[in-house]
């Protein structure tokens, strides 16, 4: 079976510290890529889309972005498989409820644990997210089905206890367990995670957490892809392709203002970030040395110029 894995697209975020303009932008370009997901679907002709939750950023969003999601969603040929995550719980008032989700006939939310057919011999796994605050590792939900005949894949919204770290949400109240270890030693073959933002293969060709299909902050590492999966009938490893489907480039990087000839120094490395490697939001730290009329006149004026390079630009200045 083909299929294709997302998470975490937090439809209706804010988008935090951004400028209203980028804002806006990235709100539009959260739709965009969940179009261009739907249509790379199709040209993989996948048999389901698994869409491992948060893909909403809060369960009651405003009605302009449940319109807008949904009539992207409508629009595929694919059957989606998705489930609540901690920020999307599912609920009388959520998203989930509302008619515009309902009425998509292909649009399939597991609200609860359950297991079903996705293709011929091939079952899906389910463990929507009920309570965020959750400590009970959910692989113990699983039943052990190394006897039973098929592909079995399980979808969660989780943090897997077997990786190095908790993907930046160490200190979150929010803890989710899982044991990727447990749940491939209970014969599934693959496991796909949302949660971490940022695409990661805890245990190779097996247990992915895919990240959000658009980066959402400063600081998100290999953000902006989803998987194209294909398991094998006999239970060998998949295949697991990465394809990267994000619109927006962000970039945090430094620069020594020490001896340089400010402001065209500055403007000219911004610009080559935005020309050659198409950055659009942009953190910059500016370090080293610099006069007192640099630092009054001649900073000031880099940067408001090269604030016309990038959509967002944060500068800061506590390295000079």
């Amino acid at each position: 079976v083909k299929i294709l894995a997302t998470a975490d697209w937090q439809m209706d975020m804010k988008g935090g510290n951004l400028n209203q303009a980028a804002r806006q932008y990235l709100s539009d370009a959260r739709v965009e890529t969940i179009e261009k997901i739907i249509n790379l679907a199709k040209e993989e002709n996948v048999a389901a889309i698994l869409a491992a939750g948060d893909l909403f950023e809060y369960p009651s969003i405003s009605p302009e972005v449940t319109s807008s999601v949904a009539k992207v969603l409508q629009r595929s040929k694919v059957p989606i498989h998705a489930i609540p995550g901690n920020h999307d719980l599912y609920g009388k008032s959520s998203v989930w409820r509302t008619p515009q989700f309902r009425e998509i006939k292909h649009f399939h939310l597991h609200n609860e644990k359950d297991a079903v057919e996705i293709s011929e011999g091939v079952t899906l796994h389910s463990i929507p997210v009920k309570n965020k605050y959750d400590t009970d590792d959910q692989d113990q939900l699983l039943e052990d089905v190394s006897d039973e005949d098929g592909i079995h894949i399980v979808m969660a919204h989780a943090h897997d206890r077997d990786a190095a770290s908790f993907g930046g949400h160490e200190d979150d109240d929010c803890k989710l367990p899982i044991r990727s270890s447990n749940v491939l030693d209970k014969g599934y073959s693959l496991l796909i995670l949302g949660h971490w933002h940022s695409w990661r293969e805890v245990v190779e060709n097996r247990v992915l957490y895919p990240g959000t299909h658009e980066q959402t902050k400063f600081g998100e590492r290999d953000a902006g892809y989803v998987a194209i999966i294909e398991v094998p009938e006999d239970g060998s490893d998949p295949r697991i392709d990465k394809i990267e489907v994000g619109k927006i480039r962000w970039a945090i990087e430094d620069f020594d203002c020490t001896g340089r000839q400010l402001p065209d120094d500055l403007t000219d490395f911004v610009r080559n970030l935005s020309v050659d490697d198409k950055i659009e939001f942009l953190k910059l730290n500016l370090t080293g040395e610099v006069d007192a009329e640099s630092l009054a006149a001649e900073i000031p004026d880099a940067i408001a110029a090269c604030g016309t390079l990038v959509r967002h630009l944060d500068v800061s200045t506590d390295g000079l």
